[in-house]
């Protein structure tokens, strides 16, 4: 903001400076006769510079704003998927040792930083249909269905906060599709 206000000031500058020249320079122009056209060029070269350079500089802003964006957007979707493959890595196990126990921490931590609240939120359900799972150290296949259960939720919020709103797209009806298509896995697991 500052460089835009300097910029800006010298600007004025140059134009009030330009003027003042002009104005002298017209005062003599029956000697010069060519001085009013050169002064004119002068200024005009001049303005040029310092509007290009105000573009460039919003430009550059803009752009550095754009690629933060798409960094922070790769390190979600990295660290989403990360925490759905470990919990589902857990479930297939039906343990948890201190190795994928640490690394679930860490992915608690990364989601902290850079989860949406509704994100956070869902991965707690998480978390808590995980610690009533292994409170006898296994996972049972009903616990498996409801720790993956709510995965499908955190996975909707995860969709969400990724994407954004979709325009056309009804929220509740693809975190039903979610949820069923989840329901259909399970139920295949159940009857193969």
């Amino acid at each position: 903001m500052n460089s835009r206000a300097g910029l800006l000031a010298l600007l004025l500058a140059t134009l009030a400076a330009g003027y003042l020249a002009f104005r002298y320079f017209y005062g003599i122009s029956a000697d010069f006769p060519f001085s009013q056209e050169l002064l004119l060029v002068f200024i005009g070269a001049i303005a040029t510079v310092l509007i290009t350079a105000m573009l460039l500089n919003r430009q550059t802003e803009l752009e550095l704003r754009k690629e933060g964006q798409v960094l922070l957007l790769d390190q979600k979707a990295a660290v989403y998927t990360a925490v759905i493959e470990h919990v589902g890595e857990i479930v297939e196990k039906g343990t948890m040792n201190s190795a994928l126990y640490a690394d679930l921490r860490v992915l608690n931590h990364k989601l902290a930083m850079i989860g949406s609240a509704p994100v956070i939120l869902h991965f707690n359900a998480v978390l808590e249909q995980l610690d009533l799972s292994m409170r006898d150290r296994l996972i049972a296949t009903d616990e498996k269905d409801r720790i993956m259960r709510a995965v499908a939720t955190l996975t909707y919020h995860m969709r969400r906060d990724l994407l954004g709103p979709i325009g056309g797209e009804d929220d509740a009806e693809v975190l039903r599709y979610i949820r069923a298509n989840n329901a259909d896995l399970e139920s295949d697991e159940a009857g193969g």
